[in-house]
């Protein structure tokens, strides 16, 4: 995604290991940072919800299963412009799914 021009930063590299999801996406939340995952569960865990909306994050899960880390950059790296647009004029908090094929839908918080 650097390669495509993205500003990343991975959350092992900027934020300190073994946290829970509450607490790095507490981090993102106060960084200003868009969240980008691959634990599609999260629509579904309330403390992760709640997590996003107190902090204020936006976010983008990707939801392709057991994909590797290679197959998540190639179906997001197309999305990118589409997702920064997202990001720029969506009110945070949000929270988005970004499919294998590339489709993008917003999931309710």
């Amino acid at each position: 995604m650097r390669a495509a021009g993205a500003s990343v930063e991975h959350v092992r590299g900027a934020i300190p290991s073994g946290l829970p999801d509450e607490e790095w996406l507490r981090i993102v939340g106060e960084k200003h940072w868009i969240a980008l995952m691959r634990d599609q569960r999260v629509r579904y865990r309330k403390l992760e919800r709640q997590t996003l909306t107190t902090a204020g994050v936006g976010a983008f899960v990707f939801t392709g299963g057991q994909a590797t880390a290679q197959d998540t950059a190639t179906a997001i790296v197309p999305k990118l412009k589409k997702m920064a647009s997202i990001s720029m004029s969506e009110k945070r908090p949000f929270l988005y799914a970004v499919s294998q094929s590339g489709s993008i839908s917003r999931i309710l918080l």
